[in-house]
């Protein structure tokens, strides 16, 4: 009894999940039954009207007494046209459908070339020669685009490269004159340091940069070496380089489970060492940074939790584009160089995994790292 009453809502709600109001495909549909049904209404009256008035002069004329004939008739063809309305609507949404296909390969196929960058041709051999058209733009556009991204990525390795070795050699300079600097008056000793601040920051962008081109080269396969990698001790040493390098209290949420990832040991360190750096840099000094690992099916999960200023609603979107700061008047003694995060994600992504950032203004933000996890024999 109650599958009997629960079947119209059932097949309700089926249909409103397969039926988009606003897709072509609907639109088209329901406009061409509505002119098939209006023509087919129409037909059936105006036949069914000369029917009746060449029975009723047959009637008249040769003496034919039996309406039943005349209801009969008027009743076959009723029956036909709601049949043949039928018929019509089902060849009807099959052929929409069908010729509605190309505009589905087509967009499926500009989602994948988006998020890859990487054109590619598309099998149109027999659709309308407008979606063709349309193909061959957007093909066009992306060989640009990707053509621009790769000549931005070179850019930011070679303006690396070349800078690197002499910023190296100022840094290197700036920092034995440094140690050397007891016969110096005040005002200089602070100067030189102040160069040193300066290069090593210099230093800190240039690597970000070499980082930056690398993981956004296609050409190179990310990671390279993987291997298995016990989550939990990987963990705990990140927190021990950071209360000893960073003097923060770092507090510990490790399970007593192992759990293990496949991954490059350098790369994933390097994806921690940002978002700790992160957690450190816009959270106040007194206030503990977060690390918990957890397992969730077969993911891997590493939150790592300050009680910072937070991130705005609306910039939390963009915090993973490279260059992007949230505050743009951050001085070097507050602000990074926009491209850790950015980094963390594409790292992430060459592993398998994804990054999130759950964020409340002025209550702290939790960026939540996502690796698969490797089933552990125990």
């Amino acid at each position: 009894m109650n599958f009997a009453e629960n079947l119209p809502r059932k097949l309700v709600d089926f249909f409103v999940a397969r039926i988009d109001p606003a897709s072509l495909h609907f639109r088209l549909t329901v406009g061409i039954i509505m002119i098939v049904t209006a023509g087919l209404s129409s037909f059936t009256i105006w036949a069914g009207w000369e029917i009746k008035n060449y029975l009723m002069i047959a009637h008249e004329n040769y003496g034919m007494t039996d309406d039943s004939q005349l209801l009969t008739v008027i009743q076959s063809l009723g029956i036909m046209s709601i049949f043949s309305l039928t018929t019509t609507t089902v060849f009807i949404a099959l052929f929409i459908k069908r010729s509605l296909l190309p505009l589905q390969q087509m967009n499926q196929w500009a989602e994948t070339c988006t998020s890859e960058l990487i054109p590619h041709q598309l099998g149109l051999n027999q659709t309308p020669s407008e979606i063709q058209e349309l193909a061959q733009t957007w093909m066009e556009f992306l060989t640009r685009l990707s053509e621009a991204k790769e000549q931005q990525r070179q850019l930011f390795s070679d303006l690396a490269h070349e800078l690197r070795t002499p910023l190296s050699m100022v840094y290197g300079y700036l920092q034995r004159s440094l140690q050397r600097s007891h016969n110096l008056a005040a005002f200089q000793k602070e100067t030189l340091e102040m160069a040193v601040s300066d290069a090593e920051r210099m230093n800190h962008i240039l690597q970000d940069l070499l980082d930056l081109a690398r993981v956004d080269n296609s050409a190179i396969p990310c990671p390279c070496q993987t291997e298995p990698l016990l989550l939990n001790d990987l963990v705990i040493a990140i927190a021990e380089m950071t209360e000893k390098f960073h003097h923060r209290l770092i507090q510990l949420e490790i399970p007593s489970l192992p759990i293990e990832v496949k991954a490059e040991r350098q790369q994933l360190m390097q994806i921690l060492s940002h978002l700790i750096g992160n957690a450190v840099k816009y959270s106040d000094a007194n206030e503990p940074i977060t690390l918990q690992l957890t397992q969730t099916d077969s993911w891997a999960i590493i939150q790592v939790s300050d009680k910072g200023c937070g991130i705005p609603l609306l910039e939390q979107s963009r915090i993973f584009e490279p260059f992007y700061r949230i505050d743009q008047s951050r001085t070097r003694s507050t602000g990074g160089t926009g491209m850790g995060l950015c980094i963390v994600k594409r790292l992430v992504e060459c592993i398998g995994g994804t990054v999130e950032l759950s964020s409340e203004l002025g209550n702290g933000s939790t960026f939540i790292l996502k690796l698969p996890a490797l089933e552990v024999k125990v």
